[in-house]
């Protein structure tokens, strides 16, 4: 009888400690996947002020290529430094560094020069609610490539879902033609030619930054297209045209950290917390906040076509992001 009770208090003892631990995995679990979550929606509040912030520089007379170079040259020490750190930290990495440095490189020129060059050129034309609403689009390229490139199969669901995003983009697109002009085409082409070229860069970033790691990825490929824009700078400029405004410089501090360094090392923490899905549905934000920051902080209209417009592709992206 007493070897019975002692029994009975021991497995007691051992479902109650399981218990206590399972309650402890789910409760870090939900704490990692909140964090995750706050990380992506900062990172799409933060990545949502870089179009309005452009149009704010563009009103000092400052060219896009300048922009550009300040942007890198105020945001490049901080990914050196984390480069480095990484490193030291792993010094595995080094071996498969050594071998896919200039290839990273290469992709980084297509996601942060000529991505960005063509999305600021195309900030000339357009609104920055149009030119967010089209940046938001990327995912359908990624899709459309990958069948094309990769044959990937594409059911009717995610045709309808591409489809709903282009008809949303046509409507306010075809709202600002009627009250901007033809010069809402070349702002369009350019700003989807940007999303064309950063789609190719996450097709081609996939596989190395399954070897190096997100960190190290997205530090090379950064210094790639600070390389590039450098060369591009001094090919078009003399280095007095360095010298800008104090307002611009301060802007372009923000553009650097605000909208470069600190989203980008948000993003990669929410993607591996959460994972792409999540943190692309949380993105679906990132038109809304520019709508209202544009709305508030440039006089920019908002009518009935941009919500519709709006709606339909956060709807269509939103849908893409799950059923992926």
């Amino acid at each position: 009888m007493e070897q019975t009770t002692i029994t009975s208090n021991s497995t007691s003892t051992t479902n109650s400690t399981k218990q206590r631990t399972i309650r402890s995995a789910l409760r870090d679990r939900l704490s990692a996947h909140k964090i995750g979550l706050l990380c992506a929606f900062f990172a799409t509040c933060l990545f949502s002020t870089k179009g309005i912030f452009i149009k704010l520089a563009y009103q000092y007379g400052i060219d896009s290529i300048t922009l550009m170079t300040y942007r890198m040259l105020l945001s490049l020490p901080f990914y050196i430094a984390v480069f480095v750190w990484m490193i030291r930290k792993k010094p595995a990495l080094k071996s498969p560094i050594k071998a896919q440095f200039m290839p990273v490189m290469g992709i980084g020129l297509l996601g942060y020069y000529l991505s960005s060059y063509f999305d600021l050129q195309g900030l000339n034309h357009i609104s920055s609610q149009l030119e967010r609403l089209l940046l938001f689009t990327y995912p359908t390229i990624v899709v459309i490539l990958s069948w094309l490139v990769l044959g990937n199969r594409i059911n009717r669901q995610v045709i309808g879902a591409l489809i709903l995003a282009y008809a949303g983009v046509f409507v306010l697109f075809y709202h600002d033609l009627g009250k901007q002009g033809e010069g809402v085409i070349t702002g369009s082409l350019l700003v989807l030619t940007a999303c064309f070229t950063f789609a190719c860069y996450l097709l081609f970033s996939k596989n190395k930054i399954q070897m190096l790691g997100s960190l190290v990825f997205t530090c090379i490929a950064m210094f790639g297209a600070s390389f590039m824009i450098f060369v591009h700078f001094s090919i078009v400029h003399d280095v007095a045209d360095l010298s800008i405004p104090m307002p611009v410089f301060w802007i372009s501090l923000w553009l650097a950290i605000g909208c470069t360094v600190i989203p980008s090392f948000l993003m990669s923490e929410a993607i591996a917390r959460v994972g792409p899905e999540q943190a692309s549905i949380v993105g679906g934000s990132g038109p809304v906040l520019t709508a209202l920051m544009a709305v508030f902080l440039l006089d920019e209209a908002f009518t009935i076509f941009h919500f519709l417009g709006m709606s339909m592709v956060i709807v269509a992206i939103v849908w893409l992001s799950v059923r992926k």
